[in-house]
């Protein structure tokens, strides 16, 4: 028990707080995939051939944002991790 005390008072204070903002940026990201969800699983309504290609182009940009937005994210996150890794094993 001691020694996890220990561990804690040695990870800086941001780096605790970071990891926390990235996981609050992929929250953000909730309401978009529900209205990418919804689009996608709407097959009921009459097919407009243009309004699907509209549609489609739209989601297909949004997928794109939102990939590089989540691939970075991700790729801060393991940093931040590592670090916090690093920190706890000295």
């Amino acid at each position: 028990m001691k020694n996890s005390a220990l561990c804690i008072k040695a990870v800086p204070y941001q780096e605790i707080i970071d990891p926390r903002d990235t996981v609050e940026q992929l929250q953000l990201w909730q309401e978009l995939l529900a209205v990418l969800e919804k689009y996608f699983t709407n097959s009921n309504t009459p097919i407009n051939k243009k309004q699907v290609i509209k549609h489609y182009y739209t989601c297909s940009k949004l997928f794109q944002t939102f990939n590089s937005g989540f691939k970075k994210l991700n790729s801060t996150t393991e940093k931040q991790l590592s670090k916090i890794q690093e920190i706890s094993i000295k």
